[in-house]
């Protein structure tokens, strides 16, 4: 099997972008790391996440268009039927085992699975509790 450092298609989460955009460590560094050795992508929940972040009042419309423009430089993968279907399978098994997590995180990991890509996430304590899931380090 492929190791995960040799992975050629990878999907970055919410926290590493919003490091990323405000050139914080350690997800700004990992990000430039396994933008320039793998495809990265994000998910459509990420999507909504970094613009209903960007959008918060305090902020400027700057920031608004700085989020935008980083989303547009990457595939967007899809919460569709078969994501939703894995998400409902995970889902049922976490809260089985009494170990649930947040409603999105649960939706980026059934992105992940069900298109068999790891994620590139600082949150390891919700994503590590999917067992398909694969986890880079940052």
């Amino acid at each position: 099997m492929e190791e995960l450092e040799d992975a050629k298609e990878i999907c970055v989460d919410t926290d590493i972008l919003i490091d990323y955009l405000k050139k914080k460590e350690p997800g700004s560094r990992a990000y430039e790391r396994w933008r320039n050795k793998a495809s990265v992508g994000v998910t459509s929940i990420t999507v909504f996440e970094l613009l209903l972040g960007a959008r918060q009042p305090s902020l400027k419309e700057k920031r608004y268009e700085e989020a935008k423009s980083l989303i547009e430089q990457h595939d967007v993968f899809a919460f569709d039927k078969h994501a939703a279907v894995e998400a409902s399978e995970i889902g049922a098994e976490l809260n089985r085992l009494g170990a649930g997590i947040e409603i999105r995180d649960l939706f980026n990991a059934s992105i992940c699975v069900n298109q068999g890509i790891p994620i590139l996430t600082r949150n390891k304590n919700h994503y590590q509790r999917v067992e398909r899931l694969e986890l880079l380090d940052v």
